[in-house]
């Protein structure tokens, strides 16, 4: 059962990782008995799987993620809002709002607002719907003031590091 790559080597679509028994896991496929990767990224191997880290993708919601995100349309109902996800993802006036929402009394952008940045929380996803979210935690509403910083979704457990030793050092920083 050969491998044909050492492990955190770069791999490009369609090369062969592997011959045999092994199964395919992230950024790859199998065909016959033969592993193939279909991102362009590091093949890592953890006993019998193989799977591909992408340098570089798309953020994939999780419910119970939390989320940094724009509003980027006010509608009846709720606001549209850009989680950088492959679709904008909802908030429903129903998961701010404490009380029960009536469209012709309630002023939606006296409370989010075109372009207002909030943290927010995945409570809903899956493939076939846009991701809701809610406000309604502790932590969680309009960003009023900080710094934003773009991550790809990669590099994330390097700003995290190991045991989080990183992202303890940057809050002490900051």
């Amino acid at each position: 059962m050969p491998t044909f790559y050492e492990s955190k080597q770069l791999v490009t679509p369609g090369d062969l990782l592997a011959e045999g028994d092994y199964m395919a896991g992230d950024n790859t496929y199998k065909d016959n008995d033969r592993i193939y990767a279909t991102r362009v990224g590091l093949v890592n191997y953890d006993r019998r799987n193989i799977h591909v880290t992408a340098l570089k993708a798309f953020y994939v919601p999780c419910v119970g993620d939390t989320v940094i995100g724009r509003i980027t349309e006010v509608g009846i109902g709720g606001w549209m809002v850009d989680i950088k996800a492959p679709s904008l993802a909802v908030l429903r006036a129903s998961d701010v709002l404490d009380r029960p929402f009536r469209p012709q009394r309630n002023d939606l952008p006296s409370i989010f607002n075109e372009d207002d940045l909030l943290i927010a929380q995945i409570v809903a996803y899956d493939r076939t719907r846009d991701p809701m979210l809610t406000v309604r935690e502790p932590g969680l509403g309009k960003v009023t003031h900080g710094l934003i910083v773009e991550i790809t979704p990669t590099k994330i457990p390097r700003v995290i590091g190991r045991q989080g030793s990183m992202i303890k050092l940057l809050a002490k920083t900051a």
